[in-house]
């Protein structure tokens, strides 16, 4: 694939798994084995996982959107920085839902392998998502 082709899917993918809730699409971007190495410490291997994720994500934060800051091209790897926000409507890593506004930034990297992410590595920062998660005292 091309360095354009590459960009395109990355930007197609997130468009349609992660802001459209179409799970059943993240196979047309990630490899049957892709491993997820990420931040959150959350085990996900291959598009079933990965689904299974967003869905949980997208429960906590039915109001997503995620935006493409930046995609970058080199060889097989694609850099991906982006931003996330939405509202806190349902429980997300310990947290119940608290109705307030989040807003994440988060980088990912992925290494192409016959057109198709094989791996992937995210970066975020944790802590303050964390921390815009917690209800504020009455």
């Amino acid at each position: 694939m091309s360095d354009d082709e590459l960009e395109a899917a990355v930007r197609r993918f997130f468009e349609e798994v992660w802001n459209k809730g179409n799970v059943g699409e993240a196979a047309a971007f990630l490899a049957p084995e892709f491993v997820s190495h990420n931040a959150l410490d959350v085990r996900i291997v291959g598009p079933g996982e990965y689904g299974a994720a967003v869905t949980g994500f997208r429960a906590a934060f039915p109001d997503l959107r995620t935006t493409l800051d930046d995609v970058l091209v080199d060889r097989d790897r694609v850099a991906v920085r982006g931003t996330d926000r939405g509202t806190h409507r349902g429980d997300f890593m310990g947290f119940p839902a608290s109705g307030r506004r989040m807003e994440s930034t988060w980088i990912e990297i992925f290494r192409m392998e016959n057109g198709l992410a094989a791996e992937g590595w995210l970066e975020l920062d944790s802590a303050t998502l964390r921390a815009q998660l917690v209800a504020e005292p009455a």
